[in-house]
């Protein structure tokens, strides 16, 4: 229902205002006020017989699959004890099995006041409100998870050995491959964190790189990190970034990497509507993005409304694959090239967690330990759902729809599969 909400919304709008609105003195005002009435209270009454039926039924499925679910608490409340007060193993509570996933007081208050206010309105406002919560923690904090790289995506693993360095600068030159970058090209890299990617793309391939993040804690360290290259980092969102005049209106390659969840189901086809018109039309789009699997479990939507909570307010557009490729073939994009690389993301979480963990004490110091443990279950957790596929990656490699034959056919000879007897 969250998908198409925005729909069903517009839908009750134009109900509202179709029933004439009429006089008392008119025979039929009261029969008209009725039905204003009637779609009023339908939405709040659709979300109450939703809810209501998505903890039944997250119940009923709990209990035919054996968990202990009137002895034991569910995996969300299990999670949220040892946030507060530390006891018990998380690792335990996450994959033991014994927790049930099912909905109940967390899901349901959080369903009703925040994700659907997100997914219904998603505004500007909403934009930089997040902002706060999902990267201005400190960059000390996002250090200690990170390491070195800086970077918040998945990385690549070709053979599985590889150091979280090495995934992270595998992926960049993966990117740097799909897109055929050579120098002197300008690329633009929407949400480009902590600007990793745009390091690497200026002084390895000598691009010439504008990034834009709306964290003011990434502004000031990608300004620094890149102070000795031609790379520009900007702090612009990137729904207003056309209004700008001092950049160039159209760019060669355009990068966006795990940042389009943030814009909303409501404004996607609008963000990628923008997208298009800044990409040349000989140019090519990589785009990167966190999903969700469409034969879901009620683990998938527990673990979703967690993370929308406590680590990624306003992130409502992580949707299945089919989904995305629609809306990207709707915003007139061809899709030249998709990956699924959720396992490699369960890998870059764990490296993730190994980095959080050896940093313990340092982050308690600063932080407190409410706040430690808050972000290991996320990084636990999502380490898990990960690996079983409950939420994934998809890497599409993009060029314009219908605008250049050469364009495609060039993406399509660089990007055929190679080396197949090797």
């Amino acid at each position: 229902m969250v998908e198409y909400a925005p729909i069903i919304i517009g839908s009750l709008v134009v109900l509202f205002f179709a029933v004439p609105s009429l006089s008392s003195k008119d025979s039929k005002s009261s029969s008209n006020n009725a039905r204003r009435s009637a779609v009023a209270l339908f939405l709040p009454g659709l979300i109450l017989t939703f809810s209501a039926s998505v903890v039944m039924c997250s119940w009923e499925d709990a209990y035919q699959r054996g968990y202990q679910i009137f002895s034991l608490p569910s995996v969300r409340s299990a999670a949220e004890s040892y946030i507060e007060t530390g006891d018990g193993d998380i690792t335990d509570i996450l994959e033991s099995g014994k927790y049930a996933p099912t909905f109940g007081y967390y899901e349901v208050s959080y369903l009703i006041k925040d994700l659907l206010r997100h997914t219904i309105f998603h505004t500007n406002s909403h934009n930089a409100d997040n902002i706060d919560e999902g990267y201005n923690k400190g960059n000390d904090w996002f250090a200690s998870m990170l390491g070195d790289t800086m970077m918040y995506t998945s990385g690549l693993y070709p053979t599985g050995s590889e150091t979280l360095e090495e995934a992270q600068n595998y992926k960049i030159d993966y990117v740097a491959d799909a897109i055929q970058v050579k120098p002197g090209m300008s690329v633009l890299d929407i949400g480009c964190g902590w600007t990793y990617v745009a390091k690497r793309l200026t002084e390895k391939y000598g691009a010439n790189v504008t990034g834009i993040t709306l964290s003011k804690e990434q502004l000031k360290w990608g300004t620094e990190w890149n102070a000795n290259n031609d790379a520009t980092i900007l702090l612009q969102d990137a729904m207003q970034i056309h209004e700008r005049d001092d950049l160039p209106k159209q760019f060669d390659r355009i990068t966006s990497l795990e940042m389009a969840e943030h814009v909303g189901i409501r404004r996607y086809q609008e963000f990628l509507s923008k997208v298009r018109n800044l990409l040349k039309d000989d140019g090519v789009f990589y785009f990167q993005v966190a999903g969700l699997r469409r034969h879901w479990r009620f683990e998938d939507l527990v673990w979703g409304l967690f993370m929308g909570e406590h680590v990624f307010p306003g992130a409502d557009a992580s949707c299945p694959l089919g989904w995305v490729s629609d809306q990207l073939e709707k915003a007139g994009f061809e899709i030249q090239r998709v990956h699924n690389m959720g396992s490699h993301y369960s890998r870059t979480l764990a490296h993730w967690l190994d980095n959080w963990r050896s940093n313990e004490e340092k982050i308690i110091a600063k932080y407190g330990d409410k706040a430690y443990r808050r972000w290991e279950v996320f990084l636990a957790w999502s380490v898990r759902v990960a690996r079983q596929g409950s939420s994934t990656l998809f890497m599409f490699t993009l060029t314009k729809a219908d605008v250049m034959d050469e364009r495609r056919i060039e993406s399509q000879a660089h990007l055929v599969p190679k080396d197949i007897n090797a």
